[in-house]
């Protein structure tokens, strides 16, 4: 089979990703993108990417640039293959032509939504691309009607695609790159939701496991043409269970099966910290770092910060643990609005702050 890959311009070759995009999700035609809009967003910097097998549209994927906490990113807001040609490597390639355009136009990571209980699509963003997940968006879309999405609320996982990943090169190379988890981390024993009998299960989140697995259903089409009380439940179940680990610092790296069962493989994520150091005159530096023993180290070096580098040594006085960087950012900004006094009491009372627990001192 021979497929073609090169990018839409024109509103005739637009009009043709519109009828896909009818075809694939038997749309309204009202909801469908139109190609007015597409024609204009592709001269303003947007993709449109196109499949064809000779004169004929066979897949498409349409992304445009956004932010996301001042970095820039490229939002991919919908891909299709025509059923005729599915199983065939199309929408693989489509993703990479996206991968190979973002990265000669100065873009390193590309987002996109997906409905966490397809497990096809599921697999394909975290185990073929290497995408990652760590934010979950309830009935991200509102009702839906189409052929696909009617039913259940429209709940979906955020899709972030690393382009410069390790993990992500080897992948687009059609390597295989090492799993995240051994033997020692079992479903059984890392479960935060399994199949029962067809019904969702919680269970408990120890934090101290580094690895978490999460079930879902291997036909929820099939499942919600059955019962839709029952996929109903899968979504809801699904939606705490996620939630909750994001919450807690887990990401969902990968999508594995295993012995005919599909699970989500949540990793724990590198934690960040809010510092606090006494410099030598007594004025204090507020920081953020994932190492907070390396970063005083450094300070001590002079190559912590030029404001400490003259005021050295300097003396831990506390730090408080986040789930990520983003979180720990927010919090730096909101400590150095307080008063000298205020920030001293925190460090005396061993005060949690912005949701942080007080985690370290050396005084």
């Amino acid at each position: 089979m021979s497929i073609e890959y090169r990018s839409i311009e024109s509103i005739d070759e637009l009009e043709k990703v519109v009828d896909l995009e009818i075809a694939v999700w038997e749309l309204s035609p009202r909801d469908a993108t139109p190609a007015s809009l597409l024609h204009a967003m592709v001269n303003s910097g947007s993709l449109v990417v196109g499949a064809f097998n000779d004169t004929n549209l066979v897949g498409m994927a349409f992304m445009f640039p956004t932010s996301r906490n001042n970095r820039k990113l490229l939002w991919s807001h919908m891909a299709a293959v025509s059923p005729d040609f599915q199983s065939n490597g199309i929408g693989f390639e489509l993703k990479q032509f996206q991968r190979k355009w973002a990265l000669d136009n100065g873009y390193d990571a590309i987002g996109w939504t997906f409905d966490p209980l397809q497990r096809g699509n599921a697999n394909f963003n975290l185990h073929t691309l290497g995408a990652i997940s760590q934010t979950y968006h309830v009935n991200f879309y509102g009702d839906m009607l189409d052929g696909l999405n009617a039913g259940l609320p429209s709940d979906r996982l955020e899709a972030i695609w690393p382009l410069r990943n390790p993990r992500v090169k080897q992948l687009a190379q059609h390597k295989h790159p090492s799993t995240l988890f051994s033997e020692s981390h079992t479903p059984d024993e890392n479960m935060l939701l399994c199949s029962v009998a067809d019904k969702p299960v919680r269970q408990i989140l120890a934090s101290t496991q580094t690895i978490q697995f999460i079930e879902i259903p291997k036909h929820i089409n099939a499942l919600k043409s059955g019962s839709k009380a029952l996929a109903l439940e899968w979504r809801i179940e699904l939606r705490n269970t996620l939630q909750s680990a994001f919450q807690q610092g887990y990401v969902a790296r990968d999508f594995v099966e295993l012995e005919g069962h599909h699970y989500y493989v949540l990793t724990a994520s590198q934690p960040w910290y809010l510092y606090v150091v006494q410099c030598s005159d007594q004025s204090l530096y507020t920081g953020i770092t994932p190492d907070v023993t390396k970063r005083v180290s450094l300070h001590n070096n002079g190559r912590g910060a030029a404001y400490t580098k003259t005021r050295r040594p300097v003396t831990l006085l506390a730090s408080w643990q986040f789930v990520n960087r983003q979180d720990a950012m927010k919090a730096e900004i909101a400590f150095k609005q307080l008063t000298r006094q205020t920030k001293l009491n925190h460090i005396r009372n061993h005060s949690g702050f912005q949701g942080a627990v007080y985690v370290n001192s050396d005084a």
